[in-house]
């Protein structure tokens, strides 16, 4: 893959190379830029248009690289945020993995503790010591 990009952008090269040889007295006759509205009159003075060219490309890769850091900061804020959470659900799995094995199910109750889970409230349970005083 690595050897198919260089061999593209070597042809580009190139190829830029044979237009800018080819077209060379096109390429060097003066231009100006004008810009008439109804308040404002601009006139440049006379560059060269290969001048104009190579300003316009490198302006247009200036405002490409302000895009792409900017995508690429998105992005790394987005990989922490997904690692913050792999690390926040490792940490969960692993102190689950590391409660007691019990017979019976832990449910929370109303106070934000875990209790054993009984089919009577905890009120109406009658310990072992009340069944003997009963009978």
């Amino acid at each position: 893959m690595i050897y198919l990009k260089a061999i593209v952008i070597t042809g580009c090269v190139a190829l830029a190379i044979i237009f800018m040889v080819q077209n060379m007295n096109e390429l060097s006759e003066p231009l100006k830029i004008r810009l008439d509205l109804m308040f404002i009159q601009f006139e440049s003075t006379p560059f060269a248009t290969y001048l104009v060219i190579m300003l316009s490309f490198f302006v247009g890769l200036f405002a490409a690289s302000l895009l792409g850091l900017g995508e690429r900061f998105k992005l790394r804020r987005m990989v922490k945020a997904s690692q913050k959470e792999a690390d926040t659900l490792s940490r969960e799995l692993d102190s689950l993995r590391n409660l007691p094995i019990t017979g019976e199910p832990m449910v929370e109750n109303n106070h934000g503790e875990e209790a054993p889970a009984n089919d009577e409230p905890a009120s109406t349970q009658i310990t072992p010591e009340e069944k003997e005083a009963l009978s």
